[in-house]
Order: structure tokens, then C-alpha cells, then sequence
């Protein structure tokens, strides 16, 4: 049953209906004078209750799944507390015998409070609530997956599943239907078993693949498998979606479908600038598009993502590396002691819920334990539960690798002592020396590292080379920005360095700076625009025929694509190119500036010093002599105009999509205004609008359907009604021509 239609959300004694997903907080005024105010403007902190009337349910086994849950809270059916909120991870409870009433109530209390995390979460429940009812012969819910088996030339879906048989024994037929992307058999196979009674089995219905194409980044084709039971003239059924994959570790690093692959990516949170802790189809394609466009062939998440999220990885071809705790006993954030402490078990039924979902997906590459975790130390029984929880996985899915990351730690005096280290040390510096001198990071993560397939390092590329003459796989969790260089050098050039995963891919709320509500680490800004960085990252990740000007600001030294400096006319800046090339040639209006080397040994950077007057830059990029990229760089005008776009003008309402216009200021000649600041203006007929934002890292708004411009440039999200065929969003602002874009609505 799906149960994300007409909720009741009550939120400071008001109640309202809506449907699921839905962030309370998204679009809540935020409160700068609470204790927090001044680093993001949550509030000091909120509570919501989600409450929905559930059927009577008789001889059946139920299973309540809410997925993507923002918030910590409990889970209350007719008064009495039947679960919990521990996690984003999928939450699987029992109401088996617990629906016998006429009129049951579920409610799901949760609670947010800005010291619980490091990163904004939202407040809500991100993904949906479904019920699972289980007959007494039947499949087993999230018990179907697909496998890809090779046997000489041939290919073959496996599909695994479970069967419960709680009557009498009988005689069954397992019937497994593989269907390609257009729909047509590509595949059909039985088996005949004997189900005795009382029994709950798992088995596994081997499908050869007539005409098979693998799953890959570049062509992700999907199948889908229909599973069916039959016995006499009726029959129970399951059906999931699947990739053809193949994925296993060699002395030669990590092999997908057979070949050499290294996962190049970033961490990607679960909340969105835009439209807040809510997981959306189409806004996880728009992403998720932008990123690998960028270049990345792969993403990083802490926690489980909700189904949509899952689902756009699969269609548009991105690898996914997913932790499945983002904390163990030590909390990363005051008041975040996590709730999962305690026995290494107490952490088995989250794993287990979210194994279950990811593992039906051919984006997923790599499991990981947890992320950055001092648990890797041995802290807190820490060995023992990355054991416990490393076992778990692997008895639901050994089709794929398995990792904990772990950065450098600084070493407590015990562990200092037990080193042979008992002398007063005086400073931290002096104490991560000497646990360097003794090799504590290697000491004392072995033990995680014994646990899992791949080791999992934080900022720590100088190591991956000793690492992996020990016969060990790395894995760059998390890397700098401002080592992208070194990061990617290390890992092209050791094929057991199987990926490396930037710190962040994309800015997102919370997490930011003081006074800033966004965190602003990320390669795209938080409307997905590339960023100097992202460029740089893009030229890395082998975008040759590329080059980029940016100019570094006179005040702060930062990066910009800016060439409007009036305070700084004929004054001395500095210009810098980003190029594959190994040579750049700068011209100012046609007047040459200078020619620059840049190429590796310049870390593809080319530097030049120029004078600023207005007009028109233009670098000219050259590899071994030969022309390889140009780009220009213009003053602008005054604002005149306004600029849409799109990336698709159909939205399908069965899918939930949303319309997302990305405005951009510019002259009269066209020419974009990065240093536009004018107030604009939302208007949708048709529709709703759900966010309107820019990537100011400290915008302050106060009414919805307003906007600033931040680089020349903001976003709106707007929600098709579904009683309407077209939805019409008008841009306007002071002193600018208005425009406007209309989008078709489909079923």
C-alpha cells in the first residue's frame, strides 16, 4: 500500500494536509537570533506529527517502511510507541497483529534540533511510507534482486527471492520474466519446488538474457524481471527493474563488466538547496546530470537514499558509493550521540533495510560501513561492530565491494601510551607527530581495514602508495579542492586506488561557515552552476579540448569569471587559465598579453599578470603546438534583460516531476552580468511555485516569490497543477525586460 496521499502535518498546534514527500522546514522563515541563528537560521528547534488512518488488517503479516525520515522521533500506532526514527536510512517495523481495530492511527512524531547534525536535514520525511502485507504463501517483501552471471559466451539474470509458505506443504512453480527497455521478453525461465510447511526459503530462478546490453555510465540500460509463484490456477508475483553488471577485485584494481574502472565522484548530501530535504525525481536528475556533465562517473552518500534518488542514478548512468551509517558511537555534531550506540547489533536492522534496497540497483559500486568514523581506532568496541556490520551486509550481497573510511586522528594519551609513548607531549601537533614516527594510523585502523574489501581514506593521498604495495585497495573517500591535483595524480597512476571522491559535489544547506546557511565546498553551487573549481576538477577528469579564464578578486583573492572592475581601472590583477593545453596565449581586445606554459607541470594552470580595462579576454589554449581550446571572457553592460531556460518542458504528473527555470541576468547584447544583484520576480499560472533561490551562500529572503540575483544568475522550482495541460512562469524585475517559459503538462 502506498500511504503518501493525505496526511495530516501538525507544526506548532496547526494542522494541514499534505502529501508525501514533504519538509516541514523548507520554506519556514528561519530564525537568526536563536542560539544557531547566526551560522544558518534554523530554528532553535521544531517538531512536527504526520498522522493517517490505517485499514483493519487480519491474517496477514504487515510491514510499515518509511524511508528518508528527517528528524529523530518515534513511531505511534493508536497511541502506543510501536518504532522508531533513528536514521535517514529506511525503517522497517512490524504491525503484524497490531491493525485488528476498525480505525487504526498512525502517527510519526519527529523532531529536529539545528546541534543534532553538521548538515541540514529538513524536517519530514523525504522519501514515503508504504505498508507491506504478506500472505501466508507469498514473496518476501524486498526479498527480489537480480544478479549478473557470465558462463562462457553466454549471459544470465539471476533472481533471487524468498518464499514464505506458512500453510501446508506444497508443490510450487517459480516463473522468472526478464523484459528489456522496450518492453518485450527477453527472457523466460521455471523451476519446480517443494515448499514444506512453515518455512521461509530463498531461491534463485537462473534466466539467460537473449541479446544482452550491460548497464554502464554510458549506456545505462535497464531491464525488468516479473517473479512470479504459481500453484494451480492462481499465482503471487513481485517485479523490480535491474542492470546487467559484473563487478569483482583483482591485483589490478576494480573490474566492472570486465574492464579497468576507477570511480571518480563527489559527496552529494540529501537535502537541496532549492526545494529542501524533499528527494524528487526530476531534481535528483537535474543533480545528478549537472555532476556528471562536470565529468564525475560517480556519487558519495552517507545513508541510504530514498527510491527516486536510487532511481535517477540507475537511468541517467552514475556509479554510487553509499555509507550506510554516517556516525557509529561517537557523535560528529554536539547532541548527535548517536542512537544506534551500544551493542555492535543494535545496528543490524538499519543495514539490513537499507542493503535490501540498494542492492536492486545497478548504479550501486560500493558499500561503505561508515563515513570518517574514530570507530576505526577501536574506539568504542569499534573493530567489533564494523566486524558485525560488515558481516550483515555481505550476507545480503556479495556481488559488491566493501569499504570504511577513516581519517588521521588525533591519538589519545592512551593510545600514545600503549605505543611507548608516555612523556608529556604539550601540543596537539606534537602529539600527531609522534603518532606518525610510530605508525598509529596504521596501527590501529588494520583491524577495520581486516574487515572490508577496500580501505577507505580521508584527505590522506600521500598514503595510498605505501597502502597498496601491502596488497590493500584504497579508496579516496573524501578529498580536498584545493589538492584536486595531487588527489587525482596518485589515483590514475595506481590502479588499486580504485576512485576518489571529492569532499563535495554540490553546495547544500547547513554545514557552512559562520553566517552562512549553505555549505560552500562544493565543485557546482547550490543552483548547480559550475564553479571556478568544478571547472578545474572537469579539466582533470580529462575535459582536453577545455579552457577556462578566471580572474582572482583584487580583495579577497578568490576566483571569479568576472572581467567588470571598475574600482581597480589600469591597476595590475592577475588572470589565470585552466587548460588541458600545454601552452596559452591571453589577447585583451586583440592585443596579445603575454603566452604562459601551463600542462602538468603548471598543474594545467597558465598565470598572467594584466592591467584591467573593460572589454573582451580571450585565451587561446595550444598542445603541442596545435590549437586545442579558445575561450572568452567579456565586460558587461548594464542589466537589461532577463534570460530562461530549462533543461525540459515536459513534466509528467505520474512521476511527480518537477519545473525548474534557471534565470540569468544579462545586457542588451545578450551578454550575461555576473555582478547583477536586481530583485526578481516569480509569477506561475498553472502551478505552484515550490523554491526560488540563488547561490548566495548567506541569502537572507523574506517573501517567496522574490528573489535577488547572486552572479547574475537565480532558480525557481514550480509544481505542475494537475488539473491543467500547460504552466506559464513569468520573470520580472526592476529596470529589466520581463520574460517567460511555458511547460507542458503530461500524464
Amino acid at each position: 500500500m502506498d500511504l503518501n496521499k493525505d496526511w495530516v502535518i501538525t507544526v506548532a498546534g496547526t494542522d494541514l494536509t499534505g502529501d508525501l514527500p514533504y519538509d516541514v522546514t523548507a520554506r519556514a522563515v528561519r530564525d537568526y537570533s536563536c542560539e544557531f541563528g547566526e551560522l544558518n537560521g534554523f530554528h532553535t528547534a521544531a517538531k512536527a506529527t504526520f498522522t493517517k488512518k490505517l485499514p483493519k488488517v487480519t491474517d496477514q503479516e504487515a510491514t510499515l517502511v518509511i524511508s528518508g525520515a528527517c528528524g529523530y522521533g518515534d513511531v505511534l500506532l493508536n497511541g502506543e510507541t510501536v518504532g522508531k526514527i533513528k536514521s535517514y536510512a529506511p525503517v522497517e517495523i512490524d504491525l503484524t497483529d497490531k491493525l485488528n481495530a476498525a480505525n487504526n492511527t498512525l502517527q510519526i512524531e519527529l523532531v529536529s534540533v539545528p546541534g543534532m547534525s553538521d548538515k541540514y536535514k529538513g524536517l519530514g520525511i523525504a522519501g514515503g511510507v508504504e505498508l507491506h502485507l504478506t500472505e501466508n504463501l507469498d514473496i518476501s517483501y524486498g526479498s527480489l534482486f537480480v544478479t549478473t552471471a557470465t558462463v562462457g559466451d553466454k549471459t544470465y539474470a539471476d533472481v533471487h527471492f524468498t518464499v514464505k509458505n506458512i500453510g501446508e506443504a506444497k508443490k510450487l512453480t517459480l516463473e522468472c520474466t526478464v523484459l528489456n527497455a522496450r518492453g518485450k521478453r527477453a527472457g523466460k525461465k521455471q523451476r519446480k519446488i517443494y515448499a514444506r510447511t512453515n518455512t521461509v526459503k530463498q531461491y534463485t530462478v537462473r534466466v539467460r538474457i537473449a541479446k544482452p546490453y550491460e548497464w554502464t555510465p554510458n549506456d545505462p540500460y535497464m531491464y525488468s524481471v516479473h517473479a512470479a509463484v504459481l500453484y494451480g490456477e492462481d499465482d503471487i508475483s513481485a517485479d523490480t527493474r535491474f542492470g546487467l553488471v559484473r563487478r569483482s577485485l583483482t591485483g589490478r584494481g576494480l573490474h566492472i563488466n570486465g574492464k579497468i574502472e576507477q570511480l571518480y565522484g563527489a559527496y552529494v548530501s540529501h537535502a537541496d538547496a532549492l526545494i529542501g530535504g524533499i528527494s524528487n525525481y526530476s531534481n535528483e536528475v537535474r543533480r545528478l546530470s549537472a555532476l556528471k556533465a562536470l565529468g564525475y562517473n560517480a556519487v558519495r552518500f552517507t545513508e541510504c537514499p530514498c527510491d527516486a534518488t536510487l532511481d535517477a542514478l540507475d537511468d541517467i548512468g552514475m556509479y554510487a558509493y553509499v555509507d550506510l551509517f554516517e556516525v557509529l558511537g561517537t557523535a560528529k555534531a554536539p547532541l548527535d550521540a548517536h542512537i544506534f550506540a551500544g551493542e555492535p547489533e543494535g545496528y543490524i536492522p538499519s543495514a539490513v533495510a537499507s542493503v535490501k534496497k540498494l542492492r536492486a540497483h545497478p548504479s550501486v559500486t560500493l558499500y561503505g560501513v561508515a563515513d570518517d568514523v574514530p570507530e576505526c581506532y577501536n574506539r568504542n568496541n569499534g573493530h567489533k561492530v564494523i566486524a558485525t556490520i560488515a558481516s550483515a551486509i555481505r550476507g545480503l550481497d556479495e556481488s559488491r565491494p566493501l569499504t570504511v573510511s577513516a581519517h588521521e586522528e588525533l591519538p589519545t594519551l592512551r593510545e600514545l601510551e600503549e605505543a611507548g609513548i608516555r612523556r608529556n607531549l604539550g601540543s596537539e601537533s606534537a602529539m600527531i607527530n609522534a603518532a606518525r614516527e610510530k605508525d598509529l594510523f596504521g596501527t590501529l585502523t588494520s583491524g577495520a581495514f581486516d574487515c572490508v574489501d577496500v580501505c577507505g581514506f580521508n584527505y590522506l593521498y600521500p598514503l595510498y602508495d605505501a597502502e597498496t604495495k601491502r596488497g590493500r585497495f584504497v579508496v579516496g573517500s573524501r578529498t580536498r579542492a584545493d589538492k584536486a591535483f595531487e588527489n587525482l595524480d596518485e589515483t590514475e597512476k595506481n590502479s588499486r586506488v580504485i576512485g576518489d571522491f571529492a569532499e563535495c559535489g554540490i553546495d547544500y544547506p547547513g554545514g557552512g561557515k559562520l553566517n552562512e546557511q549553505v555549505c560552500t565546498r562544493g565543485d557546482l553551487d547550490a543552483i548547480c552552476e559550475l564553479k571556478p573549481q568544478g571547472v578545474y576538477k572537469s579539466i582533470m577528469l580529462g575535459n582536453r579540448n577545455a579552457a577556462y579564464i578566471v580572474v582572482l578578486d583584487p580583495d579577497t583573492n578568490e576566483p571569479t569569471h568576472v572581467w567588470n572592475w571598475p574600482r581597480y581601472l589600469g591597476q595590475t590583477v592577475t588572470v589565470q587559465v585552466y587548460t588541458a593545453g600545454d601552452v596559452v596565449a591571453l589577447y585583451l581586445d586583440g592585443r596579445l598579453i603575454g603566452r604562459k606554459l601551463a600542462g602538468k607541470i603548471n598543474k594545467h594552470v597558465a598565470t598572467f599578470k594584466t592591467e584591467y580595462y573593460p572589454g573582451m579576454l580571450v585565451a587561446v589554449s595550444y598542445y603541442k603546438g596545435v590549437e586545442c581550446a579558445q575561450t572568452v571572457l567579456k565586460s558587461a553592460a548594464s542589466p537589461k534583460t532577463v534570460k530562461l531556460s530549462v533543461p525540459t518542458k515536459n513534466l509528467y504528473l505520474s512521476r511527480g516531476d518537477l519545473g525548474f527555470v534557471r534565470i540569468e541576468v544579462c545586457d542588451k547584447d545578450g551578454n550575461p552580468v555576473p555582478y547583477a544583484m536586481r530583485t526578481l520576480n516569480a509569477t506561475v499560472t498553472g502551478g505552484e511555485l515550490v523554491g526560488f533561490i540563488n547561490a548566495d551562500p548567506m541569502l537572507r529572503k523574506s517573501e517567496d516569490d522574490s528573489c535577488p540575483a547572486f552572479d547574475g544568475k537565480a532558480m525557481c522550482a514550480v509544481k505542475p497543477n494537475p488539473s491543467e495541460d500547460r504552466m506559464t512562469v513569468k520573470i520580472t524585475g526592476e529596470g529589466l525586460l520581463a520574460s517567460k517559459i511555458t511547460f507542458k503538462i503530461k500524464d
